[in-house]
């Protein structure tokens, strides 16, 4: 096993330890609604095509990284149902908690998060969570099978909505 090196060496506990990295969480959130406000303002649409080109890119690695995370190889992913174990994991590891799935069938995968560390700040921005999250789930659906149609969020608590709620469909 890999040493830890010196800079990951902290003299706290992991709880005290999740309650700065809870910290950081909000300082990036904070960190990113800037950008993207200085983005649209200097390079407006341009910017915000350009944005999504880089999370469409971020979305098809993506794949490959939470399918070996997973266990999961291209073929387990012929139709819907197995979509919940590359999202479980993804969901889970940014804090993302849910309650079961509105559909978890091979025609469709539709989930229902209730929580997120980042909402209260990119309230101040939804937009920033609708372009960033769907461009990158596009890439990754896609990247997962070409038949994979993300049909985007329904509800979206950056907007003022209880839940983020998000469809993906088996096109034939």
């Amino acid at each position: 096993m890999k040493e830890k090196p010196d800079y990951e060496k902290y003299p706290v506990s992991d709880e005290e330890m999740g309650k700065r990295y809870k910290n950081w969480t909000e300082s990036l959130a904070r960190q990113m609604v800037t950008l993207f406000r200085v983005g649209k303002e200097v390079g407006g649409d341009k910017f915000i095509e350009r944005l999504k080109e880089e999370y469409f890119k971020d979305g098809q690695k993506g794949a490959k990284l939470w399918m070996s995370l997973t266990g999961t190889k291209l073929e387990d992913f012929k139709d819907c149902s197995n979509l919940h174990k590359v999202h479980d994991l993804i969901d889970d590891t940014f804090a993302n908690f849910w309650d079961g799935y509105v559909e978890n069938s091979p025609k469709g995968f539709e989930k229902e998060l209730k929580t997120c560390p980042v909402t209260k700040l990119w309230s101040k921005e939804p937009d920033l969570c609708a372009i960033c999250i769907s461009e990158s789930a596009v890439a990754m659906y896609r990247a997962l099978n070409p038949k994979f149609k993300f049909k985007g969020f329904s509800k979206l608590m950056p907007k003022g909505e209880k839940t983020c709620r998000f469809r993906v469909e088996l096109e034939e």
